[in-house]
């Protein structure tokens, strides 16, 4: 058995991976045959002439069986750790906010934003910019839109017409009633007629555009009465487009700085 142990030594210093497992394997079962054969003697009778030698050969056994183990173990590469998956760099997604900024900036003039919405396509992560959102920049980035001040500017030149077209109320008497006072008010002998409903709703347009409330007054503009609807048309088409397309760099901004919040 000693001659065994001598050779086991041997071969796991030269052997291969596969032989240093084969070691640990043999040791094991060396031992459990040593235990056994130790068992049997102290059965037999003969425990106290064999019982020493035996247990100092258990023991070498042992120690041979955890030194080879820890040479396996040794002997094992490491286990390679994974980085945590991820749709951009830190660092790629703070370029592609600034340039979603940089566009805004140049959504708010009424120049085109060809250069600068080209530029944050490039810079986009996957999934940071959704083609309904893109359709609706490019759409526009090559001629611009009008600004709000623009908008605002228009609007005012318009108001005239859309009064002047405005449904009158009551019947023909009171309409002619209504134009002579008006007439009359102009040169100081009379009072103003009070305001129509349509009157005071195209004043509110004005009102929500001189606030800055482009939104608001594209909805009342747009619930005015039919007969004032082909004037607008022009004007509706281009404020819609101006707030689809601040909404659309809104969104994605928002969309770009969720993602970089970390899970909780």
């Amino acid at each position: 058995m000693s001659t065994a142990l001598h050779s086991a030594r041997q071969d796991s210093a030269t052997t291969s991976r596969a032989g240093r497992y084969a070691l640990v394997g043999t040791a094991a079962v060396l031992v459990v045959l040593g235990v056994a054969a130790g068992a049997g003697a102290l059965r037999g009778g003969k425990a106290s002439a064999a019982a020493d030698p035996l247990a100092a050969r258990v023991a070498r056994l042992e120690a041979a069986l955890a030194a080879a183990q820890d040479s396996a173990a040794r002997s094992l590469p490491p286990a390679p750790v994974m980085p945590a998956a991820q749709s951009a760099s830190p660092a790629q997604a703070d370029r592609f906010i600034a340039a979603a900024l940089l566009l805004q900036s140049a959504v708010a003039t009424p120049r085109p934003w060809l250069r600068e919405y080209q530029v944050m396509v490039a810079l986009a992560p996957p999934g940071a910019l959704p083609a309904p959102l893109a359709e609706v920049l490019l759409s526009h980035a090559v001629r611009g839109l009008p600004t709000e001040a623009e908008l605002r500017e228009r609007y005012a030149v318009l108001a005239p017409q859309l009064v002047a077209r405005a449904p009158r109320q009551g019947d023909a008497l009171d309409q002619t009633f209504s134009a002579i006072r008006g007439a009359a008010s102009t040169i100081g002998i009379a009072a103003p007629p009070p305001p129509t409903d349509q009157e005071q709703a195209i004043a509110g347009v004005a009102q929500q555009l001189r606030r800055g409330n482009l939104a608001a007054a594209v909805a009342d503009a747009a619930a005015l009465a039919p007969p004032l609807q082909p004037l607008l048309t022009g004007w509706l088409t281009q404020a819609r487009a101006r707030l689809a397309v601040e909404q659309a760099v809104q969104e994605t901004l928002l969309r770009a700085l969720v993602a970089q919040v970390p899970p909780a």
